[in-house]
This record gives structure tokens, sequence and C-alpha cells, in this order.
């Protein structure tokens, strides 16, 4: 699928079932806004580093590392230049 703008950068789609998406690769050039999802989100960086703010917890990340995201935690990502994230949602971590 094409990669689309985003108020962070880009996004791209990867792969949907039944209308819900299931994945998604994140481009960043900026940091993102606060958001949540009512399924895990699963995050795997793929390019780069950066910082997971998981509700009141920052997880510093890099390139190979994953983090979870519980349903409806308040999240977003602090990027430094060129973080790229895998992300898979899913009913259970």
């Amino acid at each position: 699928m094409e990669k689309r703008k985003t108020s962070f950068g880009e996004m791209e789609t990867l792969l949907e079932r039944e209308g819900k998406i299931v994945s998604e690769r994140l481009y960043f050039e900026r940091e993102g806004r606060g958001h949540t999802h009512n399924v895990w989100e699963i995050c795997y960086v793929i390019a780069g580093q950066g910082v997971i703010v998981n509700g009141e917890e920052r997880v510093e990340v890099k390139k190979g590392d994953v983090c979870k995201i519980p349903p409806n935690a308040e999240h977003w990502m602090i990027p430094d230049p060129d973080m790229e994230v895998l992300l898979v949602y899913s009913p259970n971590p």
C-alpha cells in the first residue's frame, strides 16, 4: 500500500483483515501526538532510536527493540531522526 502523510511523518498500512488494520509501518520526522487504541499495540523498532511514552512510562528504544502498549493506554513516540517502527495490533499481547 502507499505511504500517507501524518502529523509525525508518514505511515504505510501493511496488512488489513476484515476491514481492520493489523500492521503498519511508521516513518518519523517529528514527535507524534498522544492517542489510544482499544487493542494491544506491539511496536518493533526497525530503524533509528527514540522514546516511546506509554502512560507515565518513558521507554528508550533503538533498532531491534520491542515495546508492548496495552489497550486504552495513552501513548506517543519521540523519535530521533529517521526512526521507523513496525506496528502490529492485536486483541492479545
